[in-house]
């Protein structure tokens, strides 16, 4: 009945542990969420495998950007330990129960091994989160054997002082020879006991680690100069982006709210608290207009820029919803709109589109002077006092016209007229480039070589003046 009891708990706390990884890998949860699981989970036939993973996906993740986050999580944590098993959780209860029995040879009671989990897990928790990367699993138990004894010597610690039977050489393996002169002088440890704490150290490690772990592969990512992207981390980013940009618009739509009100109106306030004296016990405030700017993105989608247009391109269709309106051009040698892709096909459809057909973008290198000079004849009309454009490209105009006039002409008849270059600063005037030609006409040029970069300055776009 005992083992019984243990194993409900353990398995419990299995759920406990997985939102924690969540939260560590980003995702938002609150206590509500929590609650709605394990009230799903009474409803739930645990070895319906699908079942039980729609369950946790449904109560847990609100936001559907995070559903690739919890996949990978969810494999790691569960599926990684059971295996392709039909009889899901019997398998998880069937490990559970194992590693409470893996202690029958080693001489200690239940309530001693579950002691001794609950101290691994105490002493993981109490690790710098950079100690469990940079440690290894020996390093950790090492530190973990010094911490049971020094308990046991000052009286604190019944764990320790029945691991320990007496003075000498503890078996440590992978341990430096230094290391293991220096624990040399704390207590025995029997080899099997010794493999199977290392064991279950590392496991525990191991399962603490998942949702960091994510996290810190997605901020790699997300950091990473686009054009040395593999193949591999490409499929990546095109959910991540997708995921990053929504966390993006709702964390500007939310900043929004708080600023929704302008200052104190004087009148109103005193008007409406005559009746307490003009004491002024009520406050209102003048509404603020919250005046979302037009955007024009005019993205150069030629070869030499053609993996970071894709990602700026899937970027600026994510946050679209943050501003009044938006047109999307795309061009190499001429310019073509493609407004109507993005809402006519979902975006990977839309971006292949674009980048596969070559009735939109016809010529063998960009020609800037002809693109710009196009976009006034034929689309003029979408520029406005309102018009915040946005330039996409690196600026080698392959040693032909400029376009200059043309150029003048849309930041004149625009708010603003930002330029995203991929190419590092000190490359603006090498070779075809001419990015200086254009830069002192932009309100700003700014060198953007990652999605952080090109969040950081949306990001500002939205700063109240």
């Amino acid at each position: 009945m005992k083992h019984e009891n243990d194993i409900q708990h353990r398995v419990k706390k299995k759920f406990f542990d997985f939102t924690a990884i969540l939260k560590d890998a980003g995702v938002e949860l609150s206590t509500v969420e929590v609650m709605d699981m394990f009230e799903a989970l009474q409803y739930v036939e645990f070895n319906d495998k699908n079942a039980f993973k729609q369950a946790l996906s449904s109560t847990l993740i609100k936001d559907y950007t995070d559903l690739p986050v919890f996949e990978r999580c969810f494999e790691r944590f569960f599926e990684k330990k059971t295996g392709d098993s039909d009889n899901f959780l019997d398998t998880l209860i069937e490990r559970s129960i194992d590693q409470l029995k893996s202690h029958d040879d080693q001489k200690i009671t239940d309530e001693q091994m579950i002691m001794l989990q609950e101290q691994i897990e105490q002493f993981l928790d109490d690790q710098p989160s950079e100690s469990l990367f940079e440690k290894t699993p020996e390093q950790l138990l090492s530190l973990f054997l010094e911490s049971l004894e020094e308990s046991s010597e000052s009286g604190g610690g019944g764990l320790g002082f029945m691991l320990f039977s007496s003075r000498g050489h503890t078996s440590s393996p992978g341990i430096s020879e230094e290391e293991s002169e220096e624990t040399s002088e704390n207590a025995t440890l029997d080899d099997d006991l010794y493999q199977m704490m290392l064991e279950m150290l590392n496991n525990r490690r191991n399962e603490k680690t998942i949702g960091t772990e994510q996290k810190k592969h997605d901020e790699y990512l997300l950091n990473k100069f686009i054009y040395q992207l593999t193949p591999e981390e490409i499929k990546e980013m095109r959910e991540l982006i997708l995921r990053f940009g929504q966390k993006m618009k709702n964390r500007i739509s939310l900043r929004k709210k708080k600023i929704k009100h302008g200052s104190l109106d004087v009148k109103r306030t005193f008007r409406s608290n005559m009746q307490y004296g003009s004491i002024p016990f009520r406050l209102f405030y003048k509404d603020k207009r919250i005046d979302r700017p037009q955007l024009i993105v005019l993205c150069d989608i030629s070869s030499s820029v053609n993996q970071y247009s894709r990602f700026m391109l899937l970027l600026t269709y994510t946050l679209q919803s943050l501003f009044s309106k938006v047109r999307t051009f795309a061009f190499i040698s001429n310019m073509v709109e493609i407004t109507e892709l993005f809402r006519e096909m979902d975006p990977e459809r839309a971006l292949s589109s674009i980048f596969s057909d070559t009735d939109f973008t016809y010529g063998w290198g960009s020609n800037y002077g002809n693109s710009f000079n196009q976009f006034m004849e034929n689309y003029s009309d979408s520029l406005s006092h309102k018009s915040t454009v946005l330039v996409i490209g690196d600026a080698r105009n392959n040693n032909q016209d400029p376009g200059m006039k043309a150029f003048l002409r849309i930041k004149e008849r625009s708010r603003n007229l930002f330029w995203l270059n991929p190419d590092k600063r000190h490359l603006w005037d090498w070779s075809d480039s001419i990015a200086t030609v254009y830069e002192p006409h932009c309100t700003e040029m700014r060198e953007v070589n990652n999605v952080i970069d090109l969040a950081d300055f949306i990001d500002k776009l939205f700063v109240e003046k």
